[in-house]
């Protein structure tokens, strides 16, 4: 078998150049990025906002909408029984406008 000798070298101290222009290169990154943070900031911010304020009235809205597609439903059922029940409309006459049959006598019982 061959060996070989191999021999290494202490790594060379890094010349005052060369330290310099590492400094100022990370001067220049933390200098880039106190920059540039700020301003993506400043550019997402404001619509950010307004999406908030936006998602909010839609939900106000779609509630409202719910609400009064609720009461769509009961009308509709209403007008239904009008039109076709009328044992309703008798109810609905003794109870909402107070009417009574011709020789009847009503008492009512309020708490």
């Amino acid at each position: 078998m061959k060996y070989e000798e191999f021999h290494i070298e202490p790594p060379q101290p890094a010349k005052h150049v060369d330290r310099a222009l590492r400094g100022l290169v990370r001067l220049g990154k933390f200098c880039l990025l106190l920059l540039v943070v700020p301003v993506v900031v400043a550019v997402y911010k404001q619509p950010l906002g307004e999406q908030k304020a936006q998602r909010a009235k839609l939900e106000a809205m779609q509630s409202q909408r719910d609400s009064l597609r609720t009461k769509r439903d009961q009308l509709l059922r209403e007008v239904d029984w009008i039109k076709t029940d009328t044992s309703y409309l008798e109810t609905r006459a003794r109870d909402h406008v107070h009417m009574h049959k011709k020789g009847e006598y009503v008492i009512r019982f309020e708490q």
